[in-house]
């Protein structure tokens, strides 16, 4: 099997995608021929991730507010002419004990990392399902299967958002759409993980767990995006890929 994601002619939406893993995200498809939209709020960092790709759009959004998410299907169904691929990733993170969390984390947390997934992937299905072989890829993490101190909030919504990776897979799987997450552990170049790689001596505490002896980068996880976009992963539907180096083995 050519298991090469073809992805010429496709359409995909990448949130988060103005900096740190949702920008090799967006490059990463790119590179196998996909026209990509630019998601997130700083306007000149996404419009600088663009103008480097071969056929590309920025739109500076703030995804928890209700009104952005067909905003953003519709630019690109009006630039496009279609959609194909829909990568959510956009995130945000508190690190510190439950004890301590407080209502503003959480109502923050959970508006980008959970609801703002939900109603963007609602307003995209439509033209997902118009595709024929749509494709939605949630960027989860490893604390949804194995859980660390400190992020009780945003392990939490994203254990909600591998629900609703099942749950829309589940729901749409019959119109020919496609819904997995992929989860990763630490990435070494990711703004999420910033704080754990603060908080933990990484030789002495990390790395002898996981049998890979080495910490994710944003291209690992770009790639494995990318499959999952792709028509090789046509019968996938519903998984939860850990991305973890064998942490969780």
């Amino acid at each position: 099997m050519d298991s090469t994601p073809h992805l010429d002619g496709k359409v995909a939406i990448v949130t988060g995608a103005t900096g740190g893993i949702g920008a090799v995200i967006a490059r990463t498809l790119a590179a196998a021929g996909a026209a990509v939209t630019v998601v997130g709020r700083r306007a000149e960092a996404g419009e600088a991730v663009a103008k480097d790709l071969p056929r590309a759009m920025s739109l500076a959004a703030d995804l928890t507010d209700h009104g952005t998410h067909h905003r953003i299907v519709d630019a690109t169904m009006e630039r496009f002419g279609r959609l194909d691929i829909l990568v959510n990733n956009a995130a945000t993170y508190a690190n510190g004990p439950a004890i301590q969390g407080t209502e503003e984390a959480f109502d923050r947390i959970v508006a980008l990392n959970y609801k703002a997934a939900f109603f963007l992937t609602q307003a995209a299905l439509p033209g997902l399902i118009a595709s024929g072989a749509g494709r939605v890829v949630n960027v989860s993490t490893i604390g949804t299967i194995k859980t660390y101190w400190g992020a009780a909030i945003y392990n939490s919504s994203k254990a909600a958002l591998d629900n609703l990776t099942r749950t829309w897979a589940l729901e749409h799987g019959s119109d020919g759409v496609r819904v997995n997450a992929v989860n990763p552990g630490i990435v070494v170049d990711g703004p999420m993980s910033a704080p754990a790689q603060a908080a933990l001596d990484i030789e002495r505490d990390v790395l002898p767990t996981i049998p890979a002896n080495r910490l994710a980068t944003a291209a690992d996880v770009a790639a494995v995006v990318t499959f999952l976009a792709g028509p090789a992963a046509d019968y996938l539907n519903g998984v939860i890929v850990p991305l973890d180096g064998g942490l969780t083995a």
